[in-house]
């Protein structure tokens, strides 16, 4: 192991290997299959792993990262709001969802029995980590250097407040689609969705295991008061936006990259799966 900084708890020791989302949740969905890692600028890549970083931590800041997705991991489950929670579900259930009539699916689910402090702790944990790392997949997550010393000591200490800084929305695909990684993003949404003239924001887009984060980047303190529950850690409720996977963004910028890769690299995917 390489001698290093920690990057999260500051010390000097051998670094270790260090994962940016759980391995948990980011596994392919035939055990033992490679992963077929793409992106829009560089070739498909076979890999044995999820994205860890090898220089990020030693193992005193490991430990802190790994009680976290420990926790996480089991709760998220517990909860249904990744799709390896579900068993052999292809959906969530109707008395689990709260569809808006007309509206193909889209709807939102209420959960009052999760720990909210110690979520939004373990999603800042996951921003800490891709906007520290150094990888290609993550270099679109940047950030100011003082909010990154901030973030720093938030996630080294457990600290949580302010919730304007970077607030986290939550939202679910209701019904499984195909198994597949993809690497955060940065983006602009809509304010409200109703009314384009509200204008956008700027947001860091994760993905995992069926579960969407988004991260505002430039919110007020009025704002996350005014999205309520929406927001992670605003009270003990949490409102979680959902939609079905069908028709979604997330499957159709998955086909995008696929006939991308292809494109530019004809077979090499498929060669990649077979192996």
């Amino acid at each position: 192991m390489a001698e290093g900084i920690c990057k999260l708890t500051g010390e000097t020791g051998p670094l270790v290997k260090a994962h940016i989302l759980p391995k948990a949740l980011t596994s392919p969905a035939v055990k033992g299959q490679s992963f077929a890692q793409a992106g829009s600028n560089y070739a498909p890549r076979r890999r044995r792993d999820s994205w860890y970083d090898p220089d990020l931590v030693t193992r005193a800041g490991e430990d802190i990262l790994a009680r976290y997705d420990s926790w996480a991991i089991e709760e998220l489950r517990r909860h249904r709001l990744v799709w390896s929670g579900w068993g052999g579900d292809r959906t969530l259930a109707e008395n689990e969802m709260l569809l808006v009539p007309g509206m193909d699916g889209i709807g939102f689910r209420k959960i009052d029995t999760i720990d909210q402090h110690r979520l939004r702790l373990f999603l800042l944990s996951i921003l800490w980590r891709a906007a520290v790392s150094k990888m290609h997949e993550f270099s679109e997550i940047r950030m100011l250097p003082n909010e990154r010393r901030r973030l720093t000591h938030m996630v080294r200490n457990g600290r949580v407040e302010p919730l304007s800084f970077f607030p986290v929305m939550l939202f679910q695909l209701s019904s499984r689609g195909e198994i597949h990684n993809l690497s955060p993003i940065a983006q602009h949404k809509r304010r409200d969705v109703m009314d384009p003239d509200k204008g956008t924001i700027p947001i860091f887009r994760f993905y995992f295991d069926g579960l969407i984060v988004h991260f505002h980047r430039k919110d007020r303190a009025k704002d996350v008061e005014a999205m309520g529950p929406m927001m992670v850690g605003r009270g003990k409720e949490l409102v979680v936006g959902l939609r079905p996977y069908d028709g979604s963004w997330q499957e159709e910028n998955l086909e995008v990259l696929k006939a991308e890769a292809e494109e530019r690299w004809p077979g090499k995917l498929a060669r990649i799966y077979s192996s």
